[in-house]
């Protein structure tokens, strides 16, 4: 779809006219007068060289250029957002004001239990700011294919005018034809034969150019025809590998992203320059993250271009003994490496230097499937999930709010898996470039699911993930680093299908399957970071990853069937077995573990056999020991022993045969898996149980997602501890000296497979596991769980679950506000060493009756002994309450008797009424005295006896207002009083405003019923 504009060769000095050759070296030069193409076509490729059947295909890479483009232009669709004002940010306030709802929103306005009403205020918002980030994308995607068909068409049009006004010599030009017919017959360019034009005198270089639906057309100088005939063979070969790979529009495309992104860019950066102060605030992450895209585009770029020509020098120089003429084109215009390192035109140039041309040949390059574009594809499509969860979440379209993380967490992975899978399955790589891989993808995934999108300060997830991003991404990383393994290893055992209608049927497979995987992974993180966000408890938490959902019910079947694919494939000859004989220091055999295909599969009916028998002992012994208990329990860890005999299984065929042997070991552990399941259901069956078809599914489908599970997270460390052992192995091997009399022992791996078989299921029934497989209770103290802290209670009393008038010792108030502690936000950190905003100091309030007052408050409160008491002090960051953040306090007090706990909440009812004003001694408030004003406020919506009051201090700092506005509730449950407080301190304010009332009204009831509620259970 357009012209390429690559630099293959020099054509050499041009002849004055069409009668005379080109002036040449005297070394290099034909007879005289005589187009030297006529000569005898090159022999053939060295010995040494297998010839390729077709060029090096890049289009993956060209895909991920051309997504990185896409992501830059979803930041200058933000862009336009912003300046514009195209959602109408006024309404969405108006809405919310109405609402009664937190300026701000968002998180605000979840921790208040109305984060629906909320979004639907922020629907029409929230869709247009999707739609214009999508529609950046796709308009920036679309100017570049424009602009690939506009550059096509005017390259052709240029090179035919050219012609039509001097045409090329007819000499020249039926050299140059006969050469070109003749490798399009060699190649068998039947169908797809490109379309040649032999340029006159004045063009130079020889490229290639396509436009839509078109033939390509191949432009090459006449003075090639006058030259060395090797060196027009090579530039003829050169221009037909770009054909042969049909990445001509691939490659436009990709060279017009440079000229994209600088307008793009100054795009993004204009709502700075139109409102520097809220756009730089609301740009703070955007900006360097937009920066970082292009850097990366325009890297990749440059490197797939110089890429691109390598792969066609390579297919020219094997298809022809051409290599001669490659250095003698190239010459030495590469200068020292000292000299421009650090030149930024090095890192993006498109184009390779003769020296760097001659040099590539000796080198594979293979960059492009390591570690850099692994990372990169891995921040790529986490950044489109990131930015079309927000669209799907807020757009109001087809799609349910609750089912929209799943759509846009299949999309990415789908995304993901169809660049890096064919990536990686081109050719099988060394143990380094797999490690580099598996970590590259694992890093950025798990950095492009936790770092935010474009327009925001903080992930999809950040109201959850806040307080431990750092542990999210520890979780999060060596499971994704055991998804990277799994593909590597799918893609390897691609490489080894035979090119065809079944090779492109199993690559289809294992990009779907790797992609299901993948969403079945962060569906369930994504449930985790939830579940942890709501109760923080390591239980729950395991009783969750335990439990398959939608993705991970579609996992189960996809992933072994694209590995069962993978491993019935045709059988290729078996090597001839080494000598005995074979000297000490030859490369070292087969795996220490087993060697060949029917001993591994012995091993494997062995180990899997041992495991399934050990798993139905083990389950009577369980059961025995845990009769009476937790009936589910023990169901759960039945399945668990399903599980543990095809983990074990997997595990000893990565042992065995590494990366390269990951389909064959999802296959055997999903059979082994299975066969246990059916085995399990059968005792039961046997015992008196019905044979019900849910409980035959529940033995095959549970156990099936506890090996997906356990397979993607030990394959790395299996894996690493394989390298480990080959690696001393080899080394062991070369320092022992050849054995020459006797066969090798081979029972040795067997029997401790077996055993170690037998200690795997035992120890998942022994509970030595537990700390992962899970403990008694866990499911029942999920069913019990209160998934939202802060749901109203529609204005009606709930009955205690225990007696609310016993009195409390130490452990219990602890236990209390540890329990109402957790349902707030991890980063709502403890801070100990605040005071409480509404205590003051008797002695120097004014007026002296409010002194009095309160004196008498203090002399009663120390004459009522409280039997327990406790204080949670917090402080909310500034990123929940700009600007300084705020003081949360959570305070529970148990009496001996109710009726004192009922003087203390009449007393503090007296003293708001007595008091509503008055005024204290403050050492930082100009003159040192402050202002307070308390005001009684509507009760709570609380099941029990409670008192809301407003607090506002007022004064003067440095001749500059300021005030610190709060809410205290006190609530007395029994013979126990709790206080919730909260306050806000704004400077260079006289007031606060009335939305910021409201929700600081709203916190102080949210703690008191967390507090409530802990009591109640």
């Amino acid at each position: 779809m357009g012209s390429t504009d690559h630099r293959p060769l020099p054509a050499g000095p041009e002849p004055p006219a069409h009668t005379a050759p080109p002036a040449v070296r005297a070394d290099t030069a034909p007879p005289a007068g005589v187009p030297s193409g006529a000569a005898a076509a090159p022999g053939p490729p060295p010995a040494g060289r297998p010839r390729r059947r077709r060029p090096t295909r890049l289009r993956w890479l060209h895909l991920l250029v051309l997504l990185s483009l896409a992501g830059v232009g979803v930041a200058a669709g933000d862009a336009v957002f912003v300046v514009h004002d195209l959602g109408r940010w006024g309404e969405v306030q108006a809405c919310a004001a109405l609402d009664d709802l937190p300026p701000d929103g968002g998180q605000a306005a979840r921790l208040l239990g109305r984060g629906a009403r909320y979004d639907r205020c922020a629907t029409g918002f929230e869709l247009v700011r999707g739609l214009a980030q999508l529609g950046g994308a796709v308009g920036v995607l679309g100017l570049a294919g424009v602009a690939v068909l506009l550059d096509g068409l005017s390259a052709r049009h240029a090179v035919r005018r050219r012609v039509r006004r001097r045409p090329a010599g007819e000499r020249g030009v039926a050299v140059v034809r006969e050469r070109f017919e003749h490798w399009c017959d060699t190649l068998g360019l039947d169908r797809r034969r490109p379309q040649l034009v032999v340029a006159p005198v004045g063009v130079r270089q020889a490229y290639t150019t396509a436009v839509p639906f078109g033939r390509p057309l191949v432009v090459v100088p006449v003075a090639h025809a006058y030259g060395r005939p090797d060196l027009l063979d090579l530039v003829l070969l050169h221009e037909l590998a770009h054909v042969r790979a049909r990445d001509v529009a691939w490659a436009s495309a990709t060279r017009w992203t440079g000229g994209l992104i600088l307008p793009v860019l100054v795009l993004v950066v204009t709502p700075v320059l139109v409102d520097p102060g809220p756009a730089t605030r609301y740009y703070a992450l955007t900006l360097p993250v937009t920066a970082l895209f292009a850097a990366g585009t325009l890297l990749a770029r440059a490197a797939v271009l110089r890429r691109r020509e390598h792969a066609a020098d390579r297919f020219a120089v094997d298809h022809a003994d051409l290599r001669d003429a490659l250095a003698a084109a190239g010459g030495d215009d590469d200068p020292p490496r000292r000299a421009r390192w650090w030149r930024p035109g090095r890192w993006l140039a498109r184009h390779p230097t003769g020296a760097q041309r001659v040099r590539a040949l000796d080198r594979e390059p293979r960059w492009e499937d390591g570690f850099t574009v692994a990372v990169v594809a891995g921040l790529v499509a986490m950044f489109g999930f990131q930015s079309l969860l927000r669209l799907l979440t807020h757009g109001g379209g087809p799609v349910p709010p609750g089912d929209a993380g799943d759509v846009a967490v299949a999309a990415a992975a789908l995304c993901w898996a169809v660049v890096v899978v064919p990536l990686w399955s081109r050719r099988p790589a060394s143990v380094r470039r797999r490690w580099s891989r598996m970590l590259g993808s694992g890093l950025g995934l798990a950095g492009g699911y936790l770092l935010p999108g474009y327009g925001a300060t903080s992930p999809v997830y950040g109201v959850f993930l806040a307080g431990f991003h750092l542990g999210a991404f520890a979780a999060l990383l060596p499971v994704l680093v055991g998804v990277g393994a799994v593909a590597v290893g799918f893609a390897e055992a691609v490489a080894r299908v035979p090119s065809g209608i079944r090779r492109r049927a199993t690559l289809v497979a294992t990009v779907l399957a790797v992609a299901v995987l993948l969403t079945a992974v962060l569906t369930t993180a994504t449930l985790l970071v939830f579940g942890h966000w709501a109760w923080h408890s390591g239980p729950i938490d395991r009783a969750l990853w335990s439990t398959p959902g939608l993705a991970a019910r579609v996992a189960l079947p996809a992933v072994p069937l694209a590995a069962l694919l993978l491993v019935c494939r045709p059988t290729r000859p078996r090597r001839p077995p080494r000598p005995a004989t074979s000297p000490p220091d030859a490369a070292p055999g087969p795996s220490p573990v087993v060697a060949g295909p029917r001993r591994l599969v012995a091993l494997i009916l062995l180990t899997g056999g041992t495991a399934v028998v050990a798993g139905l002992a083990a389950t009577d012994l369980v059961a025995g020991r845990t009769a009476g208990g937790d009936a589910f329990f023990l169901l759960f860890l039945r399945w668990w022993l399903c599980a543990s005999a095809g983990w074990w299984v997997a595990s000893v065929v990565l042992l065995a045969r590494g990366v390269r042997g990951t389909a064959v070991a999802w296959t055997a552990g999903a059979g082994v898996t299975v066969v246990a399941g059916t085995v399990q259901f059968a005792r039961d069956v046997v015992g008196g149980a019905g044979p019900a078809p849910a409980h035959l599914l529940a033995f095959l489908e549970r156990p099936a997602w506890l090996l997906l599970a356990a397979l993607v997270v030990a394959s790395p460390p299996v894996l690493l501890l394989r390298e480990l052992w080959t690696g001393w192995w080899a080394r062991a091997r070369r320092r022992r000296p050849a054995r020459r009399h006797g066969p090798r022992a081979s029972w040795p791996p067997p029997v401790l497979a077996a055993l170690v078989a037998v200690a795997v299921v035992g120890g998942v029934a022994a509970g030595w596991t537990a700390p992962v497989t899970g403990r008694a209770g866990d499911w029942d103290l999920l069913r019990s769980a209160r998934v939202e802290p802060a749901a109203p209670d529609d204005g009606r009393p709930r009955p205690a679950a225990r007696d609310p008038g016993r009195p409390l010792d130490r452990a219990a108030v602890d236990a209390a506000l540890a329990e109402a502690r957790r349902s707030l936000p991890v980063d709502w950190t403890p801070a100990p060493g605040l005071s409480p905003f509404g205590a003051t100091d008797p002695a120097g309030v004014r007026p002296s009756a409010c002194a009095d007052r309160f004196a008498a408050d203090a002399r009663a409160e120390r004459a009522r002994p409280a039997s327990a008491e406790g204080t949670v002090v917090l402080a909310v960051p500034a990123t929940t309450l700009p600007p300084l953040g705020a003081t949360f306090q959570l305070r529970l007090t148990s009496y001996p008797s109710a009726d004192a706990a009922a003087r203390v909440l009449a007393a503090a009812r007296q003293a708001v009424t007595a008091c509503p004003r008055w005024s204290y001694p403050s050492a930082l408030a100009d003159g040192g005295v402050a202002h307070r004003w308390t005001v009684a406020m509507p009760r709570a919506d609380l099941p029990y006896d409670s008192l809301r009051v407003r607090i506002t201090d007022s004064s003067t700092l440095g001749g500059l207002p300021a005030v610190a506005g709060g809410t205290r509730v006190v609530v007395a449950v029994g013979r126990t009083v709790l206080s919730a407080e909260i306050a806000l301190g704004i400077p260079f304010r006289d007031q606060l405003e009335p939305k910021e009332r409201l929700l600081l009204d709203d916190l102080a009831v949210v703690g008191a019923r967390l507090v409530v509620h802990a009591l109640d259970s």
